[in-house]
């Protein structure tokens, strides 16, 4: 899944508090965009066991003398 990397525009930022102001002013009427957003499905937890056989598997680095 690619990510859409979101980007700092303080020109933007400006021109919709501007935007609110006259809204609040009642000289413009205001829209929003709304965007709808798929999550992904929930991941079962996993036990202790199973994410020290991961990282035992896997190489990594894990803490010694724990349980």
């Amino acid at each position: 899944m690619k990510h859409k990397q979101i980007e700092f525009n303080a020109e933007e930022l400006v021109k919709c508090i501007e935007s609110f102001a006259a809204h609040i002013q009642g000289r413009r009427k205001l829209t929003l965009r709304t965007r709808r957003l798929s999550l992904p499905p929930p991941i079962m937890p996993l036990r202790a066991k199973e994410i020290v056989a991961s990282r035992l598997q896997l190489k990594v680095s894990h803490m010694r003398g724990v349980g």
